[in-house]
């Protein structure tokens, strides 16, 4: 036969369990984790998959409070998300991290060559017209706002219109009769195009 353990009542005062946010679950203090900037507190188990979840899809570098009625905003700071995630993880956070500084950084490019993943730095940064940028890991010369190889005194090709010299076509826009998208009606030999018989 098992008993029981009976607890006190002035026991469970000292005791109180916490409601979680998320889960909606009730647990004690210790397994609950407070985010520091604003005062919102969820069980450690939520608030880590929230955290390893934002992080695995790269959605979010700033991670925000999961309570979306915060009165705060908070964010978790990165001490608190490396205590929380693994080593594996927390790494590519700080990848996102470095990455999103660099998008966002006016000094500051990738280069675009497949094989490499350097950090170009812009040579005149003030200037808002398209500059030669020259990776120095890997030598490649390329447009500083098109990324494309370096085109000097030529606009970028996405503001370029596409027009083609007299008799010249693209393969991309010339249609054969035979590789038209509407087939002919195999007993009469019109088409969706032409005109009905009356």
């Amino acid at each position: 036969m098992t008993t029981a353990r009976y607890r006190p009542t002035w026991d469970l005062a000292l005791d109180p369990l916490v409601s979680c946010k998320l889960c909606l679950g009730e647990y004690p203090v210790e397994q609950m984790t407070t985010i520091a900037q604003c005062q919102c507190i969820f069980c450690t188990l939520c608030l880590k998959q929230y955290v390893e979840l934002l992080i695995k899809e790269g959605l979010e570098t700033a991670i925000s409070c999961p309570d979306a009625a915060c009165p705060k905003q908070g964010h978790l700071q990165e001490n608190e998300i490396e205590c929380m995630v693994a080593a594996e993880i927390m790494q590519r956070y700080k990848k996102l991290q470095f990455e999103r500084e660099v998008l966002f950084d006016p000094c500051r490019t990738w280069c675009p060559a497949s094989t490499c993943q350097a950090v170009c730095q812009l040579q005149d940064v003030g200037l808002q017209t398209p500059q030669p940028v020259q990776c120095k890991a890997c030598r490649m010369e390329f447009c500083s706002t098109c990324k494309a190889s370096w085109h000097p005194g030529q606009g970028c090709p996405e503001t370029m219109p596409i027009t083609f010299l007299p008799g010249e076509t693209s393969a991309a826009f010339k249609m054969e009769e035979d590789d038209a998208p509407i087939k002919r009606c195999p007993k009469c030999s019109k088409g969706d195009d032409d005109p009905l018989p009356t």
